[in-house]
């Protein structure tokens, strides 16, 4: 141990006479543990007379690192100067910060009284003690210290660099809280009202705050929140009007100042009064494709028809935005694909003799993805060009259609074994198939026979005996049925849902009712659409109509 001589008043061993001080004196044996002291002091009073005190910084050897040792043991040696009485008051501080800091908080101290004997030494034990189990230098809070967690050495007074992040999703730093017992993620960054934006047409619902945040709280949220249909991808702020029926742009009126009469325009085409097209398939404004049987397929350009054809009996088909190139599916199980521009249809075979009722493809750059489903409930995975891929077997179910935005919202209906309806709706990646839970109370021999996805909260379903039905936040419900079959189905938005029917007549629910916006002469088998403002219905007695905006 070191001798520490502290002479009282603080004056020098050299400066002092002998017979100024009396021949006893007080051994002070000092020590510490448990933590780092960046200030050690002893102070020494007379109990007479309190205005007579000294004080001296006590320096203890530093460790590597240039830090006091977490314990220490010294020695000091007190001896009572002239004119002091002989009962003293020993203190023993330590304080978190250097000596040199004004504002340094006390952590431990220990006080003594003690007499100087005339003679000898009288010796007295001084012990501290304080909790820094971090060893960042600074003590938990509920022993004096101002570390508000002693279990994270990068939390401490002063420190600015431990980043964190808030629940709000800011950024921040670990600072204690007000009451000091504990620590928060603190950020000055100022927190943005987040909305959900359920169409995902990029602009929330007013009504539908999710909380104010820094990041978006939830995957979707949007910042903006002028959406007037938060059901309708076509709507929402600022959004150009076009001629459709909704108010696209949220101002409250609806194909203002730029609106006929609606049109619906009769497509003469080659095909014979016998020629019944199953299928439609748009791939650009006025443009697309429609099949039938015996081999007949026609591409629509404006009012121009041209025929094409493929080998087989084509029932359902799907073109993609690109190139307009069309993908066809067969009621003997065949997939084939063919262009405008080039004749060979290709052709593959599922490995079943079963009609492909439905397809629907997915263009993600050059990769083109369709899925298909069967009347023998097989439903196909055709990453083009290779072949198709079942990737579902839900026999004894009779899929009728499949339709959905993108593969992880889609939905394949039909009929089970009992004649019931029946929805699957797929996972991520479409490698599995689940079935919903549809409402109580439809009617028996009810073969859902359409299926439109709008985005991942909306879909409607629609089959024989005029029942409809929505998907909305995952649960389906029944809207009121109508009097027809129905044969076809679109959908952009809770308002906005076209229905051609078996007796002649195309419907459109605006969200309360049904109502009739055209009549062709012949039976529909089909309605699809790109948007709105535009979609085209065919059917039998080679009917093909397509509404004009």
């Amino acid at each position: 141990m070191r001798l520490f001589l502290l002479v009282l008043l603080i004056v020098t061993m050299a400066g002092c006479k002998g017979e100024e001080r009396q021949a006893g004196a007080v051994r002070v044996d000092l020590s510490y543990a448990t933590f780092r002291p960046g200030c050690l002091t002893l102070t020494v009073s007379d109990k007479a007379d309190p205005s007579r005190v000294t004080a001296q910084e006590l320096k203890t050897a530093e460790t590597p690192g240039s830090r006091p040792p977490r314990s220490r043991e010294l020695t000091v040696a007190v001896f009572r100067q002239e004119g002091w009485s002989r009962d003293l008051i020993v203190t023993l501080d330590a304080f978190e910060r250097d000596c040199t800091v004004d504002d340094r908080k006390r952590v431990a101290s220990q006080v003594q009284e003690v007499q100087v004997p005339e003679e000898g030494i009288l010796v007295v034990r001084l012990d501290l003690r304080a909790t820094d189990l971090d060893d960042d230098g600074f003590v938990r809070t509920d022993e004096g210290g101002t570390d508000c967690d002693d279990a994270n050495a990068a939390v401490k007074p002063g420190a600015s660099n431990l980043a964190c992040t808030t629940a709000q999703g800011c950024g921040g730093t670990f600072s204690c809280t007000a009451e000091g017992v504990s620590t928060a993620c603190v950020s000055p960054q100022p927190f943005t009202p987040w909305y959900k934006d359920v169409d995902g047409d990029g602009d929330g619902d007013a009504s539908a705050l999710i909380r104010g945040a820094c990041s978006a709280p939830e995957p979707g949220a949007v910042t903006t929140s002028g959406d007037c249909d938060d059901s309708s991808p076509f709507v929402f702020s600022n959004n150009p009007e076009v001629c459709d029926r909704l108010d696209n742009d949220c101002d409250g009126q609806t194909d203002e100042n730029m609106c006929g009469p609606e049109t619906w325009n009769e497509i003469a085409s080659s095909g014979t009064a016998g020629t019944t097209w199953n299928a439609v398939a748009p791939h650009a404004e006025g443009q697309a494709w429609a099949v039938a049987n015996d081999s007949k397929l026609v591409h629509v350009k404006g009012t121009l028809a041209t025929e094409y054809t493929c080998a087989g009996n084509w029932i359902s088909a799907w073109a993609r935005s690109s190139d307009g190139r069309v993908f066809l599916g067969s009621e003997r199980g065949v997939f084939a694909s063919r262009t405008v521009e080039n004749p060979d249809c290709g052709g593959n075979d599922s490995g079943h003799e079963a009609r492909l009722n439905g397809l629907v493809g997915f263009e993600n750059g050059p990769e083109t993805t369709l899925f298909a489903v069967s009347s023998n409930g097989r439903i196909y995975r055709w990453n083009y060009p290779a072949a198709p891929v079942e990737v579902e077997d839900a026999t004894p179910l009779n899929l009728r259609a499949i339709h959905g935005t993108k593969v992880s919202n889609l939905l394949a209906v039909g009929v089970d074994g009992s004649n019931a309806p029946v929805i699957l709706r797929a996972n991520a990646d479409g490698s599995q198939w689940t079935p919903e839970t549809l409402p109580a109370g439809l009617p028996s021999n009810t073969a859902l026979r359409t299926v439109h996805v709008v985005h991942d909260g909306l879909a409607f379903a629609a089959g024989d005996n005029g029942v409809v039905l929505m998907r909305e936040k995952g649960s389906w419900t029944e809207l009121p049925r109508l009097s027809s079959d129905i044969k076809g189905l679109v959908a952009y938005g809770r308002t906005a849902v076209y229905a051609a029917t078996a007796d002649k007549i195309v419907k459109r629910f605006d969200g309360t009712s049904w109502s009739d916006v055209h009549s062709p002469s012949w039976v529909p088998t089909a309605i699809h659409g790109m948007g709105p403002q535009e979609f085209w219905v065919v059917g039998f007695g080679n009917g093909i109509v397509r509404r004009e905006p």
